[in-house]
């Protein structure tokens, strides 16, 4: 099972996408920030697209990402499963022909989601079982795309999860994101101070939610993994 990883990070890392190794999974990682090609779907059983700095909204200025969002379109209509993150589920939202768009304000924190009732029979939010540790780090937003389910219960703007198909997904939150990874985050200048958070605050709070996160980040993973095994 080959499961390619699209990262658009400067500082790119895996997090807790390296769990789906445990559940049998070769990374085929590729950076596209640096140039690394698109992979060919014949060659992959799974897609997982991660977070970047870049935004859709400008998505003219980044040829890779144009790129990303055909290879996307393609991977739904041929049935491979995808995994967007962040920046990966806005350019998966984007190709379904959903609006991507500028948040009120940048939002830094914690929320702790039920899933809706297409989410509680969903493979992938099903498989973490109650509610879901949910980390943001995101300032844009992202509408449902026509004919998907949402599958997480979210306060305010945009939507939290969904999926398109039978194996595609889209979500804002940070499954992927463990504590090595969260740290370069705290580096972005000025984003704490945009979110209304203090950096002790939000550091409590990653801390309360560190060993949650870990587990339902990883029984994700996991039925992911499962989900392109059998595709």
């Amino acid at each position: 099972m080959i499961v390619a990883v699209l990262h658009h990070l400067e500082r790119p890392f895996l997090g807790h996408v390296a769990t789906l190794r445990d559940a049998g999974a070769t990374l085929d990682e590729r950076d596209r920030r640096r140039g690394d090609a698109l992979p060919d779907l014949q060659e992959v059983d799974a897609i997982v697209s991660l977070g970047g700095e870049q935004s859709v909204r400008e998505i003219g200025r980044h040829d890779h990402l144009r790129a990303e969002v055909q290879l996307l379109s393609d991977a739904v209509a041929a049935e491979v499963p995808v995994l967007g993150i962040c920046l990966g589920g806005q350019l998966l939202a984007h190709a379904l022909g959903a609006t991507v768009r500028r948040a009120s304000r940048r939002e830094i924190g914690w929320l702790d989601l039920a899933p809706t009732a297409e989410g509680a029979a969903d493979p992938l939010i099903a498989a973490i079982g109650g509610r879901v540790p949910a980390l943001h780090w995101n300032e844009d937003v992202f509408d449902l795309p026509q004919d998907a389910v949402e599958l997480l219960e979210r306060p305010g703007e945009g939507v939290e999860a969904f999926r398109a198909g039978r194996r595609a997904w889209g979500v804002q939150f940070h499954p992927d994101a463990d504590p090595a990874g969260l740290e370069d985050w705290y580096r972005f200048p000025g984003w704490l101070d945009e979110a209304g958070i203090g950096e002790a605050e939000a550091r409590a709070a990653d801390e309360d939610h560190r060993e949650r996160q870990a587990q339902a980040s990883r029984a994700l993973f996991h039925a992911f993994a499962g989900v392109a095994v059998r595709s």
